[in-house]
């Protein structure tokens, strides 16, 4: 496990190094959120690319942690390192000012990560879990992927499926996004158990994907608030099932928490023939189960961001152009009509 931590921080230093190539005025808790996603995409991008023709053996997990310290070559530049000082100088400030005397903001955002991070942690942890008697999972979304994502893993770690193959039908060429399950393969090859394999990656990247939204309903919103409710709406979204939770706690009389700590059934996503809405949120209908959204989905935040920066960039500029030439027009007259007055 040890060896995937490592593989882990060296994807995100990487990543985040690599965001002081093209996003000027991102904050350090943005650039590690946006370098973590970027940092594993990379990991798996690399160690495919040499399982290719290698197979993923050690040989490839060092080639490719080699690789993937690349962008420690930016550091050679004085102006990334200058950004980098800043950075850091800045969140030192910041992090005395909220020990010394926090504002309100400071208390939001500090509640606020810490309920992600141990949401995140919970959550994962529960995704795939051992006993005596066999494999279990805590998430009931997870019930019929879970062996799928173990069966993609294990071929990839011990049957060296390269190119890849369908692991269900023989002979089939694989086409499910199974870059996130490539991960947790170097991770198994890297000595990690399969629980660890899956829990590093998804906790790692679940907790980067609320800094990108959030960082997206910044640059798109401008507004703290609705900023801070993006990732909450996006990733707790869910029908109204949540409404019979009231009549359940009328008919009991240990309350609302004892209720909630043996919940007797889901809420959202109903089984066949009852009534109610079958939306779950992201988290358990989606991150869990589907590993394929676990990077697909903070990528395309990551790219979106980038494309309303741009675009807004694109608009200022414009609007600055317009802006001059009606300021060059007004003064180009201005001295036309001075000339006109002195030549009479």
């Amino acid at each position: 496990m040890i060896i995937s931590l490592a593989l882990s921080l060296i994807a995100l230093a990487s990543g985040t190094l690599l965001t002081y190539t093209w996003d000027e005025d991102a904050p350090l808790g943005s650039r590690l959120c946006t370098g973590a996603c970027i940092g594993f995409a990379l990991l798996g991008l690399i160690g495919f690319a040499l399982a290719l023709l290698i197979g993923l053996t050690t040989t490839t997990l060092v080639v490719t942690a080699l690789l993937l310290a690349t962008p420690a070559l930016l550091l050679r530049n004085p102006v990334v390192r200058a950004q980098i000082d800043k950075d850091l100088q800045t969140t030192s400030r910041a992090i005395s000012r909220a020990t010394t005397s926090p504002d309100r903001w400071t208390l939001i955002y500090f509640l606020f990560y810490a309920m992600v991070a141990i949401v995140m942690w919970l959550v994962f942890s529960r995704a795939m879990f051992e006993k005596p008697d066999g494999i279990y999972t805590g998430v009931l979304n997870n019930y019929g992927d879970l062996p799928f994502h173990l069966s993609v893993i294990t071929r990839f770690a011990f049957g060296q499926n390269f190119p890849p193959e369908d692991p269900t039908f023989a002979g089939a060429r694989f086409t499910y996004p199974f870059m996130t399950d490539f991960v947790s393969a170097m991770f198994v090859r890297a000595g990690a158990s399969l629980r660890d394999s899956l829990f590093i990656e998804n906790y790692f990247v679940g907790v980067a994907l609320v800094g990108v939204l959030h960082r997206f309903g910044q640059k798109l919103l401008r507004n703290r608030t609705a900023a801070i409710l993006t990732p909450v709406l996006i990733i707790l979204n869910g029908g109204l099932g949540w409404a019979m939770l009231v009549g359940d706690v009328n008919k009991t009389d240990s309350g609302v928490f004892q209720l909630l700590r043996h919940i007797p059934h889901s809420y959202t996503i109903l089984p066949e023939g009852a009534e109610g809405w079958r939306w779950g949120n992201m988290v358990t209908s989606l991150l869990v189960p589907q590993r394929g959204f676990l990077l697909g989905i903070p990528l395309a935040v990551i790219v979106f961001t980038q494309w309303w920066a741009a675009s807004r960039s694109d608009d200022e500029v414009k609007s600055k152009k317009v802006k001059g030439k009606k300021q060059k027009g007004m003064g180009t007259r201005h001295s036309y009509s001075c000339l006109f007055t002195f030549s009479f």
